[in-house]
């Protein structure tokens, strides 16, 4: 089963998926907006949580520390984000209008609560082409997360992302991974269309994706494609049985990662 929510932008809580309801095992994936002098006291629970600015400048503060942040928007400029262990408080407060993104799945509490910096996220581009896209690694390492794995994917007009189409839901030797993809769009009024099939099942759904929506991806391939004019931001969240994540090309396309040009026909043109 996979799912598609759209953000309700009139509560505090715009978008809140626990695992319960999204029916697997580990995720859960919320979106919060604040006005500004507005407060919001969070406990992590049994869960290790990555808080990620969106847009706006507000604080966050934890422990002994309260740190604050400025992100104009997705599109323009990274952001530091925050990790924070099980049985945590945090508290986000908001100078202008904010809003921040809260993935977290289950965690012993080995790592502490710390901020990591813009500066320590890694940035590189992937794909060439039309399958061209920016990638920055916000929690990559066992060093940063027990189960999380966070990336911020931005793509071009037109572009393809997630490509070659890949899987992680046991099969093929790939991992077991939930993931969630929630996007941002420019201009707002652009569409995307995430592919979601297997070969092995008849699950094959084409989902149109709007600015702020969600899609939960439990199992197949999952490719995106952005209409030309409309550029996107995605935030993916992932959570496993391992933290490290094994995911497997669709074979039928996995030769497009050497060659990003997908060998494009010439147009015939009468002389």
């Amino acid at each position: 089963m996979n799912r598609h929510y759209r953000s309700n932008y009139s509560q505090p809580f715009r978008i809140s998926v626990t695992p319960k309801e999204a029916q697997w095992r580990y995720l859960s994936f919320h979106i919060l907006g604040l006005e500004p002098g507005q407060t919001q006291q969070l406990d992590t629970g049994d869960s290790e949580i990555v808080v990620v600015p969106l847009g706006g400048e507000g604080s966050c503060a934890f422990g002994e520390e309260t740190f604050t942040f400025s992100r104009s928007s997705v599109f323009d400029e990274l952001t530091d984000v925050y990790y924070l262990p099980p049985r945590s408080s945090l508290l986000l407060g908001a100078a202008t209008p904010i809003e921040v993104a809260i993935g977290g799945a289950p965690a012993e509490g080995r790592l502490p609560a710390r901020r990591i910096s813009k500066d320590e996220i890694k940035t590189s581009v992937r794909g060439d082409a039309n399958v061209k896209r920016g990638v920055s690694a916000l929690a990559d390492s066992d060093e940063l997360t027990e189960r999380l794995t966070v990336y911020e994917i931005h793509t071009p007009s037109g572009n393809w992302s997630s490509f070659p189409p890949h899987r992680h839901d046991t099969r093929d030797s790939s991992s077991y991974h939930e993931e969630t993809y929630y996007y941002r769009l420019r201009p707002e009024n652009g569409f995307a269309i995430q592919r979601i099939y297997t070969r092995d099942t008849d699950l094959d759904v084409a989902i149109p994706v709007q600015n702020g929506d969600l899609v939960l991806i439990h199992e197949g391939y999952h490719p995106v494609v952005k209409a030309p004019g409309t550029n996107a931001y995605y935030l993916n969240f992932l959570a496993g049985d391992v933290r490290k994540i094994t995911a497997i090309n669709d074979p039928e396309y996995d030769w497009v990662s050497q060659n990003w040009s997908g060998n494009p026909i010439a147009v015939p043109m009468k002389h």
